[in-house]
């Protein structure tokens, strides 16, 4: 070894930055107790220890949760490779050919038995065949754990890959022996969890659910222990290291992220915790309607249930009063409410910060609810902002603690209360990085998803997998929606398909059942109670259709009409393509100076509100139409929106006239929703107004349809996919 060699070349590291000429480097036996004592904390937590004991589907014992700690401590057991501890080195200085070399891959060829004289010192120094007696299954279990804890990089390690051994990285080097440090390590797991290696304990659990949670659980062990802030580089070696420093912090860590919420949990010993008076007390003169009271009724035994009522009637509050039962026979500890669009996780989040606040007003603990939106930093009241080196700036000066989760969009599961878009709860269930940390962080939740009907084929199949796997780790969860179908609510409540194909309804059987409701599963599939009228004054809507699809400058025509007149009115179009060209024709009919009617917009800069806008350009769209479509009514002055699907869900909006295209049933009768939601307004709407109106746009007269549904050369033909006669121009995202 060349004597320029760093000056740490005899020590092994398992994390290291450099500023200017100084290295600073921690010790990579003081990084394997950092992370196996933030995975003994997360195992302390009731809620977690349940969630794993459910994956296993066998109680866990003392002995069970330290070996998982031995596993997790063992995750970085791969640096000690020389390719590895060398990579930070000038590579004149490296010698003998040894190139850069990973620590979870490069692991691969030793647990293959490809280097056969590596895997005979590496199992001796670790001590595996004392462990392999932890497993009844001939080591199949030990080793499938010991990969999963090599997996926390995002993705599961591939056993079977085509990597060929390099067995000079795992030789001596200089100063550094593999060898040694991997014995070494081997002594020191055994001293931080003696437990894990007492004898006639119970085998460890086989269930590939339970190895899947274990992962997940390590990974963020991992991402808490790699936090430096909590965890400072540590270059000396210290036997009492983690007994005095790596435990203390890591329980430390839990609690400032609001992982650990047993103190939290001291405040709920008021007997009117989960009263209506006391957490809805931010809502004036809330009085529960029948929908909501027979949702606190729900069994808290009950793991799945849907709720079915009409839009406006309070859904949300339903849903956090649910949370809140939960929360307070300590089923749960966590809330994610999952919808379907940005702007209503948007909206939604500011409705679930005031309830935040009436639930634990006097605990330094509370939650601060996150906004699960990519493009948004937000905990509770306050917004962060991205730096270079993974470093979040917050606009109050503070950051990190129960923020930790809001600073990446991989941790937003791990927020105790979030608010967000439905794909983050489904990125939990597909065969992408970090999939297992968010289904184990998601495992302690009530998980909510609003407008279920909202989901596709395609979305409904993983939702379906994401369930069942929620489910089956024991975990709770609520969907809800205004106009699910009959055949939808048996598919979400059967225990399986063929249960759901069993259990079909006939129309008129369908027609029967009572609506709202609130429906759970039982052994034949589902049970659906009604639960009586909400009082709430029927709403009848006159609907208009007009052959006015393609025609945008008489679609603008009649929406500049109506703002003129004082209505707040919203026009929902199927596509990005026609939102704009809409809005190209309000703007050219409105023209410009004083007349200008008023047109929804940020500034003097009109605008029309879909998914395509850059993030920030998102979040002062989603912030506006709240302002101009919110309750009460915040404008004297009428309004015209164009926007597309992102405003038919939701969202506590309300206008005074509806201008749709055409779309299914149940779609439709969501965009009905945004229409007089809010009857406290009807004594301001103006005169021609009074009445919810809906004119639907429809691609050509008379009421047979039946030509969309034919094919013509592979297209469907007429006004679906006719194009603008128009050119586009750069002002508008397409």
């Amino acid at each position: 070894m060349n004597e320029t060699a760093p000056a740490y070349a005899s020590r092994f590291w398992a994390k290291w930055d450099k500023k200017g000429e100084e290295v600073n480097i921690h010790l990579l036996e003081h990084h394997l107790a950092d992370v196996g004592a933030c995975f003994e904390a997360l195992a302390e937590q009731p809620t977690i220890r349940d969630r794993l004991a459910a994956a296993a589907d066998a109680p866990l014992d003392e002995t069970t949760l330290s070996r998982l700690c031995v596993f997790a401590a063992l995750h970085d057991i791969g640096k000690v490779n020389v390719g590895f501890q060398t990579k930070t080195w000038d590579p004149s200085e490296r010698g003998r050919g040894i190139g850069k070399a990973g620590h979870t891959t490069d692991m691969v060829p030793i647990l293959e038995g490809k280097d056969r004289d590596t895997l005979a010192w590496f199992t001796d120094a670790l001590g595996w065949y004392e462990m392999l007696d932890w497993d009844d299954n001939e080591g199949l279990i030990v080793s499938a754990l010991f990969a999963a804890s090599m997996s926390h990089h995002g993705e599961p390690l591939n056993l079977d890959s085509s990597k060929q051994a390099y067995p000079k990285i795992w030789r001596p080097f200089g100063k550094l022996n593999p060898e040694s440090q991997v014995r070494q390590i081997g002594q020191l797991i055994r001293h931080w969890f003696p437990g894990a290696f007492v004898k006639d304990a119970p085998p460890l659990p086989s269930a590939s659910a339970f190895q899947h949670m274990f992962l997940g659980l390590c990974t963020l062990a991992d991402w808490i222990g790699s936090d430096r802030e909590r965890f400072p580089y540590c270059d000396k070696p210290n036997g009492d290291y983690f007994e005095k420093t790596a435990r203390p912090a890591a329980r430390k860590a839990l609690k400032e992220m609001g992982l650990d919420i047993r103190k939290q949990r001291d405040a709920v010993a008021s007997p009117d915790f989960s009263d209506s008076s006391r957490i809805f007390a931010h809502i004036p003169d809330f009085a529960p309607n029948a929908m909501q009271r027979a949702a606190r009724r729900i069994p808290l035994d009950e793991r799945l249930a849907i709720i079915e009522s009409e839009t406006g009637s309070g859904k949300t509050e339903a849903a956090l009063w649910r949370f809140a039962r939960l929360y307070e026979a300590k089923r749960v500890d966590s809330l994610y409410f999952a919808l379907p669009t940005r702007a209503a996780a948007v909206q939604i989040h500011g409705r679930v910060k005031d309830f935040a606040a009436k639930m634990l007003p006097d605990c330094d603990t509370a939650p601060l609810p996150v906004l699960a939106v990519p493009g948004y930093v937000r905990a509770g009241d306050f917004d962060g902002r991205h730096l270079p080196d993974y470093k979040v700036w917050w606009e109050d000066g503070f950051g990190g603690g129960r923020r930790w989760a809001a600073e990446s969009s991989k941790r937003y599961l791990a927020a105790q209360i979030a608010v967000g878009t439905v794909d983050q709860a489904m990125m939990a269930a597909l065969q992408v990085r970090h999939s297992h940390m968010r289904a184990a962080c998601l495992s302690r939740s009530l998980l909510v998803i609003d407008e279920v009907h909202a989901s596709d084929p395609y979305m409904r199949a993983i939702i379906e997998a994401l369930l069942k796997a929620h489910l089956g780790a024991g975990g709770y969860a609520l969907l809800m929606s205004a106009t699910l179908g009959s055949s939808a609510r048996t598919r979400w409540l059967a225990p399986s398909r063929r249960a759901a194909a069993a259990n079909r309804t006939s129309l008129d059987d369908a027609i029967a059942k009572p609506y709202p409701s609130i429906a759970v599963r039982d052994e034949k599939g589902e049970r659906i109670r009604g639960v009586g009228a909400n009082d709430r004054a029927k709403k009848s809507v006159r609907v208009e259709p007009r052959p006015l699809m393609d025609d945008f400058a008489q679609t603008a025509k009649i929406a500049l009409d109506a703002a003129r007149g004082g209505a707040k009115t919203l026009i929902i179009r199927n596509t990005v393509g026609y939102a704009i060209e809409t809005q190209r024709a309000l703007e050219t009919a409105a023209g410009d100076g004083e007349g200008r009617a008023p047109l929804f917009g940020i500034g003097d800069i009109p605008a029309p509100h879909h998914s395509r806008f850059a993030a920030s350009d998102r979040r002062l769209l989603d912030a506006e139409v709240e302002t101009a479509l919110g309750s009460p009514r915040s404008r004297e002055s009428g309004i015209a929106v164009v926007g597309t699907q992102t405003l038919e869900q939701s969202l506590d909006i309300d206008a005074d006239l509806l201008i749709t295209d055409l779309c299914p049933m149940d779609v439709l009768l969501q965009r009905i929703g945004r229409l007089h939601r809010h009857p406290a307004n009807d004594e301001n709407r103006p005169d021609g107004y009074r009445t919810p109106r809906c004119i639907i746009l429809t691609p050509f007269a008379g009421e047979d349809l039946s030509p969309l549904l034919k094919k013509k050369g592979g297209k469907t033909p007429t006004a679906w996919d006719r194009k603008a006669t128009s050119t586009p121009t750069s002002a508008y995202p397409s």
